[in-house]
């Protein structure tokens, strides 16, 4: 999701001579704002019907997510801001089934066999300065 970002899909990133291969993570566009929506505090916040829409306007998704979105019973820490106990703590109890339903209703791949899936020579190159 973030802005500029030279591709939406698998690429490569060269730099210094060296290459990386990049799995950027899908963002939407809410209110004019690109959002991440495939995984973590976002996947938790958001509805599993937004999700779903952008998943099936996607050819292409990376899913990420941390211990703590699925860990309901976690000790909530006090000294947070309200924005940040908000965006820590809202969904985590329907995380798990949520991310469940996604397994569900879409076929998903490891990093491993998507790596060997993707042909990299056919794959956008962007030179980072």
């Amino acid at each position: 999701g973030l802005v500029g970002f030279p591709s939406t899909k698998p690429s490569l990133l060269k730099y210094n001579g060296i290459a990386l291969k990049e799995f950027p993570i899908n963002s939407l566009n809410i209110l004019g704002r690109r959002m991440v929506f495939s995984g973590g505090g976002y996947f938790r916040l958001l509805p599993y019907p937004l999700i779903k829409r952008a998943t099936l306007k996607s050819d292409y998704i990376m899913g990420y997510f941390h211990p703590r979105d699925f860990d309901f019973n976690q000790p909530m820490i006090q000294d947070l801001s309200a924005l940040r106990k908000f965006k820590s703590y809202v969904g985590l109890k329907s995380c798990r089934p949520k991310l469940e339903k996604w397994l569900n209703d879409f076929e998903f791949m490891d990093i491993k066999a998507a790596n060997e899936h993707i042909n990299w020579n056919e794959q956008k190159v962007s030179v980072l300065d």
